[in-house]
């Protein structure tokens, strides 16, 4: 294989959220990359350029991710564009993720269904740790059939907090508690 002769540029940034630091990249056709940082920068942009490509050029722009975690947390945008990679079954599970509505929760087996692949649990739980773009790819939406939580990356309890977060933007703090979704 050739390697590609133009190296892709990005930019990255870092920012403040009600739930912590995230790390947040781009590229020209959108959001490539969302993480919660929980180790030093310099650590969490090697990550990225692990995740994303060694060889990609970054310019830093903290601006930027400030703009897109104030779209995300405060504007409660859905339009944010996205330059998600992986293979097709990952896209595929990744689309089928943000389907799921805001303040709502699925099963991993829903998901599954969601993709015509009941059988396929366990690849779509798969696809779901491999998230590169963290709440705007829903990966937290999805928990377990018997209603528990399940895993997360950055923990079960940040999970916990964005399902009410979003019930709870969503139904009101008046409405029924969130942790009868979980």
């Amino acid at each position: 294989h050739r390697k590609f002769e133009t190296m892709e540029t990005t930019e990255y940034g870092f920012a403040e959220s009600p739930f912590g630091e995230l790390i947040v990249a781009r590229t020209a056709a959108g959001i490539c990359y969302l993480q919660f940082v929980t180790t030093t920068p310099h650590e969490a942009f090697d990550e990225f350029r692990r995740c994303w490509n060694s060889d990609v050029r970054a310019t830093q722009n903290d601006e930027m991710a400030c703009k897109v975690v104030k779209m995300m947390f405060e504007e409660h945008r859905k339009d944010i564009a996205l330059d998600l990679r992986g293979t097709a079954f990952q896209l595929k599970v990744w689309a089928a993720l943000q389907h799921v509505p805001f303040g709502q929760t699925v099963s991993y087996r829903q998901m599954a269904c969601a993709i015509g692949q009941p059988a396929a649990v366990r690849a779509v739980a798969s696809a779901i740790a491999r998230n590169p773009v963290a709440v705007l790819v829903p990966c937290h939406r999805v928990i377990h059939s018997n209603g528990n939580t399940g895993q997360y990356h950055w923990g079960a309890d940040l999970k916990k907090r964005l399902i009410r977060w979003e019930y709870n933007v969503t139904y009101g703090p008046d409405g029924h508690d969130a942790d009868t979704l979980l």
